[in-house]
């Protein structure tokens, strides 16, 4: 893959800015997009994204706005302001929502003169078919029965891309099981962001079918709580234009070499 190292998004899930820097003067010249969550942004702010931009590098700002499409457009449009080059909504906002999203994401644009990415969040990589039945569908499942819920996260996703799209937006934020259907149906140019990464996937792959399956009993969430996983490679090769990865590298004793590990996985694919 062209430029594959600029695809891999690391995720700052850190509570404040000294462990921020300390590892991205780690991988200074070794990784180049990093994305900003809840819990960083939360704590630190507009600083989070200014240390990042200080380094070069490219920021993710991961907070996934669900509002009226008023409060959404004055979100997105300062967001662009401060910087971020993708910036996510929740695609269930519905359309009006992400309209308003994708209205502020031009305006931000024109302003920054470059482009800014305005995505929607599908279905979270944390829910299995069983958690979204329970949450957006009458939750009349029979324990004989619950066979009937699979395919209901990927099916839920495609639909949500498809108001995504419809709405104009960039791309959307996916797993990898979708990511390929995502694209083969709405097009290249549409753009899967796809977090629930892991270089062991395979290997984890009995637990996150019982995970998957509500059989939690016995688990220790493997996969820290994500339960729609793939590695590196499978998930580029699923058609995924962004990958996001966290504890993998930030977990690691040396996060150079974790990155390492990660690049290394996709190049042998």
């Amino acid at each position: 893959m062209k430029n594959f190292k600029e695809k891999i998004i690391i995720a700052l899930d850190y509570g404040d800015l000294k462990p921020v820097k300390e590892l991205l003067e780690k991988l200074k010249g070794g990784a180049y997009f990093y994305k900003i969550g809840f819990e960083l942004f939360t704590s630190c702010g507009a600083k989070s994204v200014d240390l990042v931009k200080d380094y070069g590098c490219k920021v993710f700002l991961d907070l996934k706005y669900h509002d009226i499409p008023n409060t959404v457009y004055k979100a997105v449009k300062s967001a662009g302001k401060l910087g971020a080059d993708i910036i996510n909504v929740h695609a269930s906002g519905g359309l009006d929502m992400m309209k308003a999203a994708k209205t502020a994401g031009e305006e931000a644009s024109d302003a920054a003169g470059r482009h800014i990415d305005v995505i929607a969040v599908t279905v979270l990589t944390s829910l299995s078919d069983i958690d979204v039945k329970q949450v957006f569908y009458n939750n009349n499942m029979e324990e004989k029965g619950q066979g009937e819920a699979d395919g209901i996260a990927s099916g839920l996703a495609l639909h949500l891309a498809k108001l995504a799209k419809i709405s104009g937006l960039d791309g959307v934020v996916c797993s990898g099981h979708e990511s390929l259907k995502i694209k083969n149906i709405f097009g290249q140019d549409f753009k899967t962001v796809t977090p629930g990464i892991r270089m062991k996937a395979k290997a984890k792959n009995a637990d996150v079918h019982a995970l998957s399956h509500g059989e939690t009993e016995g688990l220790k969430e493997p996969n820290g709580g994500q339960k729609r996983i793939m590695t590196p490679s499978e998930a580029f090769k699923a058609g995924a234009d962004y990958i996001v990865v966290g504890r993998e590298i930030t977990g690691a004793e040396n996060p150079a070499d974790a990155l390492a590990n990660v690049y290394a996985d996709v190049e042998k694919s």
